[in-house]
């Protein structure tokens, strides 16, 4: 009977923790949280991305991706050591986006220090819906990582294909036609020396049982 892990493709895992790193990354440049700061031309508009809001994303969203790679060209060990990095990875970026959003307003001060030298806003932090969409991909990112640990008991490794044949296999056959053409140079030439003598090399043939050449 097929286990539900014996049905879950190599490709289809690595191909999905490929997207989700670069989904991370995509999620990682958009603005997460924005507000407004006091300066002596009135208020301004200030903003932080996830790259700045949540230290550490874009190494946890690169450690995805490579962990990927790695589950495609391992075998057993391989594949569930990328699974277990991409589990860590997404922890990390679990991690990051919590830390956030406990307190959004802490990268948008230092961006306020910044524009008007205070570390103050002016109005309340707007938080969009990145910082909760990163959470969705580090989840899915996770479970790809616990899918390469399952299912990748049953993958063998990806550089099977490519392996040599053994090198006997065809070997003997290639041996007896070289031998072959051997014993006919030989016999060419031992007809070429009787000519040589003025025998007649057809006599010398019928009498050990060949046929003369025509």
């Amino acid at each position: 009977m097929t286990r539900p892990a014996d049905r879950v493709r190599r490709s289809r895992v690595v191909l999905a923790a490929l997207a989700l790193g670069a989904l991370l990354l995509a999620a990682g440049s958009a603005t997460w949280a924005s507000g407004q700061v006091l300066t002596v031309l009135g208020e301004q508009d200030v903003a932080v991305s996830g790259t700045t809001a949540a230290p550490g994303l874009v190494a946890a969203a690169l450690v995805v991706a490579a962990a990927a790679l790695a589950v495609a060209i391992g075998r057993r060990v391989g594949a569930a050591l990328g699974g277990l990095a991409m589990v860590g990875a997404a922890s990390v970026v679990v991690a990051v986006v919590t830390g956030f959003l406990s307190d959004p307003a802490a990268p948008l001060r230092a961006s306020a220090a910044e524009v008007s030298g205070v570390p103050r806003l002016a109005g309340t932090v707007t938080v969009g819906v990145w910082p909760y969409v990163t959470l969705a991909l580090a989840v899915l990112a996770a479970a790809a990582g616990v899918l390469a640990v399952v299912a990748g008991r049953t993958w063998g490794g990806a550089g099977r294909r490519f392996e040599r044949p053994a090198a006997g296999v065809g070997s003997a056959g290639a041996r007896s036609a070289v031998g072959r053409a051997g014993d006919a140079r030989t016999r060419a030439m031992d007809d070429w020396d009787a000519l040589g003598r003025g025998e007649d090399p057809t006599q010398d043939a019928e009498g050990r049982g060949e046929r003369p050449p025509t």
